[in-house]
């Protein structure tokens, strides 16, 4: 299943790069900056990445770090046109990790609410506990 993540910056590309380091070099894992690109651009340039990767049983998972900032509006008007595309917003390490590790194991929807359950419990503040 192909992945790609899309944010402001570099950050998706540090995110992909401890990932590789974690679980070793990756297929099918793209990044994409909207750094210096227009709406119009960045849509554009996610089309263009899913190609024709999408489709029936060719689900894709696109990881933006904001829902409202210009990589999720771009992943939306996307996703319109493609209902196979599942968009994954506030992306962080373990939400990244665990799709890598089960985007071949499980369906699609069970694979949904994995990288829901993981990134919600990325984000904790249980390690200032014994401080």
């Amino acid at each position: 299943m192909l992945g790609i993540v899309i944010t402001h910056g570099r950050l998706g590309d540090e995110l992909i790069k401890t990932a590789t380091s974690i679980l070793g070099p990756q297929e099918s894992l793209e990044f994409i900056s909207n750094e210096g690109h227009s709406h119009d651009d960045l849509v554009g340039l996610i089309e263009e990445h899913l190609g024709q990767r999408l489709g029936g049983d060719r689900p894709a998972v696109v990881f933006v770090d904001l829902a409202s900032g210009s990589c999720g509006h771009a992943c939306r008007r996307v996703s319109r046109d493609h209902p196979e595309l599942l968009l994954a917003c506030g992306v962080n390490l373990p939400m990244l990790l665990e799709f890598l590790y089960h985007r071949s194991r499980v369906a699609p929807d069970e694979l949904r609410e994995r990288l829901v359950k993981r990134g919600r419990e990325g984000v904790n503040t249980k390690g200032w506990d014994n401080v």
